[in-house]
């Protein structure tokens, strides 16, 4: 069967990435001489006159510099070896003979809820119980309303124990505190704040899932101001870290409201919306909305069929758009919430909780077939095996009942159990091309107690990207941030220095780069340094590779450009040519 364009230029351009992510390692062996036998021209493709080149950028060879030429409309019109050119082209940054790669697409973080763990008491180091209480006691006084607010505890970082309201001393006397842990689907609450929210009758402080939303709705809601704050320091973070696409899951605090929550979540995207027409949106952001909400997500002017609006006059794509719907089937690992098919090797008496079940499922498979016949990428939450199955038997209905469709691309968020015999459910999901939307950065919180969890057995089936690559499963990578760092250099090297269920550094590379956009089913467009996709780059001051592979020292991301234009770092090399 021939392959469409798409597919060619899709083929092309991942070649391409992996390639020049890769080349420290190839060169090792083969030197200056491409492994190939092939020279240095990448793509063929001649720039317009009037094309802008980004010259001197380190693409693929020890010594071989490449110009890349931007289009008006933000896309690369070739990317060519460099010569001695005169006059018609704007060179927009030197790189200098520095590292060039494809902007880092992220396929699953919470955009807004990562703006605002910035600014709050950063739990995440807290290695025991007196740091924990002194960190938040340094954030009383803080707030306007009183509350004292945390995020990202982990009692695995002090041996085990949960926190407890008489934990706090007299220093909290009247204090409400609210604290998430890492997972975030469990959270802490002082006794004064577990009495605002009517749940005096809690001895412990611990709410799970949908209990935490009676705490959450007694915060007092976030001024618009102080939202497009919050969505201003997660862009420029997120780009400091090299990423340029990124899929946006909405804030946790208003998912965690159930339907109360969806107007927030809309008024967040109608604000990217502004700043988009404004072009003041800095990051290209792939929202997917609630599955409950399926309806209006459809109806809503901005939604395209999962691809990109552009304007006829000028050729310039807007950088917000809508992807899908998603659903949370169960909980998290961390928590003792995520649904097995069999019960907790340290605590017998749960095996976690499937969020739909019973006659809740009829709704799920209700919708989310309503969802796909519409156009809408689905995409669901699934942690533990019994969620997993579930994923995949409504992933089978929805082909069953919509038919085979190529872009169809149901996602399944985390997919990070697996049942045995461990082959059984990627089979599965390749033949439905269903997408696995991992977070490697994960692996470091869970992998040292997921043994003890769920004992020896099932932890060789925790997180199981080699299983997964080897059956050809797409797979795309994310960090569902702030639930873990969205560095990616950090999650690669988490992917490959793995005991087992490793990737390799190039199939790392591929998670945050073409994996991602396919997930988003963007590819072609983000992801890729080749012609025809938009001028989302990153400049780099050393090899992925070398850190990724050798653990040495991690490349600094100098500057990260979306759409030609500099968007982040050291911008002062722009001049004319």
């Amino acid at each position: 069967m021939a392959l469409s364009g798409r597919d060619v230029a899709f083929v092309v351009s991942l070649l391409v990435a992996i390639l020049a992510l890769a080349w420290p390692v190839i060169e090792d062996t083969f030197g200056d001489k491409c492994p190939f036998g092939y020279g240095g021209q990448l793509v063929v493709s001649e720039p317009s006159s009037l094309g802008r080149a980004l010259i001197n950028c380190r693409v693929l060879h020890r010594d071989g510099l490449h110009d890349v030429f931007v289009g008006d409309s933000g896309r690369i019109s070739a990317v060519k070896p460099s010569i001695n050119r005169e006059g018609h082209v704007r060179v927009i940054h030197d790189c200098a003979g520095r590292w060039i790669a494809p902007g880092f697409v992220d396929a699953h973080v919470h955009a807004l809820s990562g703006g605002v763990s910035l600014g709050v008491a950063n739990l995440r180091d807290a290695s025991n119980k007196e740091e924990f209480v002194d960190i938040l006691a340094r954030e009383i006084g803080k707030r306007d309303d009183g509350w004292v607010i945390g995020h990202g505890w982990d009692e695995t970082r002090w041996g085990g124990e949960i926190p407890n309201v008489d934990w706090l001393d007299e220093r909290f006397a009247g204090t409400r505190v609210w604290a998430q842990r890492v997972c975030g689907h469990v959270g802490f609450a002082s006794s004064e704040a577990l009495e605002e929210a009517g749940l005096g009758g809690n001895p412990s402080g611990i709410l799970k899932e949908s209990e935490m939303s009676a705490v959450v709705e007694k915060i007092a809601r976030r001024t618009r101001a102080e939202r497009d704050e919050a969505l201003r320091r997660a862009f420029e973070h997120l780009l400091s870290l090299g990423i340029t696409t990124i899929a946006d899951f909405g804030d946790i605090e208003s998912l965690l409201a159930g339907p109360n929550g969806y107007d927030t979540l809309w008024e967040d995207f109608e604000t990217l919306e502004r700043w988009d027409r404004a072009g003041d949106l800095p990051i290209r952001v792939t929202s997917y909305m609630p599955l409950g909400d399926y309806r209006r997500t459809a109806a809503h002017p901005a939604w395209n069929d999962g691809w990109t609006r552009e304007d006829a006059a000028s050729g310039i794509s807007s950088r917000i758009r809508i992807g899908g719907v998603k659903a949370f089937l169960d909980g998290s690992l961390g928590g003792r919430t995520a649904a097995f098919l069999e019960a907790y090797d340290d605590d017998p008496t749960t095996r976690g909780e499937l969020i739909y079940s019973g006659k809740n499922e009829a709704v799920l498979i209700e919708e989310a077939l309503a969802s796909d016949s519409l156009g809408l990428q689905v995409a669901v939450h699934a942690i533990g095996d019994a969620a997993v199955e579930q994923a995949i038997q409504l992933a089978s209905f929805i082909e069953e009942k919509n038919g085979k469709q190529d872009v169809r691309r149901f996602r399944i968020e985390h997919s990070q159990h697996l049942t045995s015999p461990i082959e059984g459910q990627p089979e599965r999901l390749k033949s439905l091309g269903a997408v696995a939307s991992v977070q490697p950065a994960q692996i470091v919180i869970d992998e040292p107690s997921v043994a003890a969890k769920l004992g020896y057995e099932r932890a060789r089936r925790y997180c199981a990207l080699r299983t997964l690559a080897n059956h050809d499963v797409p797979l795309a990578g994310g960090s569902d941030w702030p639930i873990v760092s969205a560095d990616v250099f950090d999650a690669m090297r988490a992917a490959v220095i793995r005991e087992r269920e490793a990737l390799t550094a190039e199939e790392a590379v591929k998670l945050f780069t073409q994996g991602a956009a396919f997930a988003l089913r963007l590819d072609g467009l983000v992801g890729t340094l080749a012609s025809g996709a938009f001028a989302d780059f990153i400049i780099l001051d050393g090899s992925p590779a070398d850190f990724i592979v050798m653990g040495n020292a991690k490349p600094n991301v100098l500057g990260t450009f979306v759409g030609g234009k500099c968007a982040y770092g050291d911008c002062t090399q722009e001049h004319l040519g």
